[in-house]
């Protein structure tokens, strides 16, 4: 190994520490956990498949190192997000198997993570991590008692919502575990797009993939089968629809600041759409609708079909 490379490497490795500990501390570390992999896939474009083999071993150890154990296993499941990215190539494979990918590499980390848990804790990785959820709130219930500011109500709101947290986590864990390695991933794909042509290009032509069709349709039915037979299948219906609507409102978004861009609209107001995107209760169904459309019919041939006439 050549110094220039070991010494590239230490920078990488550096710039990692320094993220997880000012994630930590500032307490954004799911958004550094996001961008976990991103490490790997520069030193795969820029040192090659070993070092970044390497990279990725010393990232999960500095995590280890850094982090308490749960933090470890999210953060790690970043850093596993973007090492299954090393080995895929843009040239040969499409998007669909770079996601397939990542979701199997998320999976056997997880397993590997709960059986872990098993082992050391003796108990399983959701039920750590839904007392330390639990923790959490009450560490904030004892706070905001004791500063005495808040009112009796907002107190009992608070008590409420750890009472709910706990199970609706339970219930709905598949739907952020899938949100986040959707995350992580496109953000490690938007990374690559920097230096690979051809994922940029891929990324741009996203709508001529199969997979969102696939996603509208079974979302959709989904939606059927909760208004005609609301007790079949609840828990499995509702994690579809948490995953698909998700997918869907990003569907319909992209397409609209696509419509905006093409119209040439200013900065200004893609800025306020997004933020009324927030704020508003009724434009996401609207746009979750318009994505599952998109996913069937695709809109984008209007405007690219009038464009060449």
């Amino acid at each position: 190994m050549r110094s220039n490379d070991s010494v590239q490497m230490l920078k990488i490795l550096t710039i990692y520490a320094v993220g997880l500990l000012v994630g930590a501390l500032s307490g954004f570390l799911p958004l550094v956990s996001l961008m976990a992999g991103f490490p790997l896939l520069i030193a795969r474009q820029r040192l090659g498949l070993l070092r970044a083999q390497i990279i990725a071993l010393a990232s999960l150890v500095l995590t280890w190192l850094i982090l308490d154990p749960l933090s470890f296993v999210i953060v790690g499941l970043g850093v596993i997000v973007g090492y299954s990215l090393l080995a895929w190539r843009p040239e040969e494979q499409s998007i669909g198997i770079a996601c397939r990918l990542s979701l199997w590499a998320g999976t056997v980390w997880l397993a590997a993570s709960n059986w872990s848990a098993l082992l050391l804790e003796k108990r399983n990785l959701l039920a750590i991590i839904s007392e330390e959820i639990a923790r959490a709130f009450t560490l904030i219930y004892e706070g905001m008692t004791s500063l005495e500011i808040y009112s009796p109500e907002q107190l009992e709101y608070l008590r409420e919502l750890q009472e709910k947290a706990v199970p609706l986590f339970n219930d709905n864990w598949p739907i952020m575990v899938f949100v986040f390695i959707c995350l992580g991933t496109t953000s490690c794909l938007l990374l690559l797009s920097r230096y690979e042509p051809e994922v940029a290009l891929r990324l741009a032509n996203w709508r001529e993939q199969r997979g969102p069709a696939w996603v509208a349709i079974v979302t959709i039915a989904a939606h059927v089968l909760q208004r005609l037979s609301p007790a079949t299948m609840p828990w499995l219906v509702n994690n579809i629809l948490g995953i698909g609507n998700f997918v869907m409102l990003l569907a319909g978004y992209a397409l609209v600041l696509y419509y905006m861009r093409h119209l040439r609209f200013s900065k200004v107001i893609e800025v306020l759409f997004t933020v009324y995107l927030f704020l508003s209760p009724w434009l996401r169904p609207i746009l979750i609708l318009v994505g599952q459309f998109d996913a069937l019919f695709d809109y984008r041939y209007y405007a690219r079909n009038r464009s060449t006439i």
